[in-house]
Formats: C-alpha cells, structure tokens, sequence
C-alpha cells in the first residue's frame, strides 16, 4: 500500500490591497495511498494548501478546495475535513480527504484528475478570487493487478 506525496504549484494574482502575485500563489499538498483490491484499486487521498493571501491583506481566511476525478467511472470526489484530523505544518491550512474505489477495467491505466483552488473570504467585503482561480493536475496511478 503505497503512499505517493504530490506538490503542485500555481501561480496567480488576487487583485486586492497587499496581496497581489507575490502573495496569491498557492501549493497544493496531495498525499495518495493505492492499494489493489478484488474490485479495482482502493485509493485514500488528503489534501492541505500552502497560500499566504490572507496573511499579506491582513485579515479574512483563506477557503481552499480540491476535487478528484478518475478517468475509468468518471466519477468525481470533493475533498473535505469532515470528521477526521491531519497534522499540519505551521503555513498549511487542511483541505480534506476523501476514500473510494476504482472499478477495474482490463488494458486501462487508471489515472486521477485533480482540480484544486480557494477563495479569500475578507470577512467585509466578500470572497475575492484569484486569478488564475485554480489549477488541474493528472497523476498516473499504478496498473491494475
């Protein structure tokens, strides 16, 4: 049951006061574990962001997000914190998990599409989106056994 780390980084301007392209940026942290099972493969992603919007306005929060997409069932998994507990580092702020199954299907390479973003909510005067508002990823899972 192996556990991959993942880093994805995209680069983006918030359009508001001490935040701009300098501070916008985010990373996206994934951690995923496959494992082989008689359906297909059984797989438990977590996800946290790296992102220092908040920090530069001066106030707010930042509220990321992270959706997963397999390309067997096309079926898509929203990340979230619901329940559970991760240990985080002191600039990471937790997106979530989410634990599913991919069905198998014979002479295909299972592989995962990964939309990530936030919003910073400034608590005044609403939800400001980056520009870009988020980034997709696709990571090549191991074969089917």
């Amino acid at each position: 049951m192996p556990t991959k780390p993942f880093r994805f980084h995209q680069f983006s301007v918030l359009f508001a006061e001490g935040v701009g392209a300098l501070h916008a940026s985010f990373e996206l942290l994934l951690n995923v574990t496959e494992e082989d099972i008689s359906e297909g493969k059984k797989l438990l992603l977590s996800a946290s962001m790296e992102c220092n919007a908040a920090k530069a306005y001066g106030s707010g929060k930042v509220l990321p997000w992270c959706t997963v997409t397999n390309n067997i069932d096309h079926k898509k998994y929203v990340l979230d914190a619901k329940g559970k507990s991760f240990a985080l580092g002191q600039s990471e702020i937790l997106i979530g998990s989410v634990e599913f199954i991919i069905p198998f299907k014979r002479h295909r390479l299972p592989s995962l599409e990964v939309k990530a973003g936030y919003e910073l909510d400034t608590g005044y005067t609403g939800l400001i989106k980056p520009v870009p508002g988020n980034t997709t990823n696709h990571i090549d899972l191991h074969k089917f056994n």
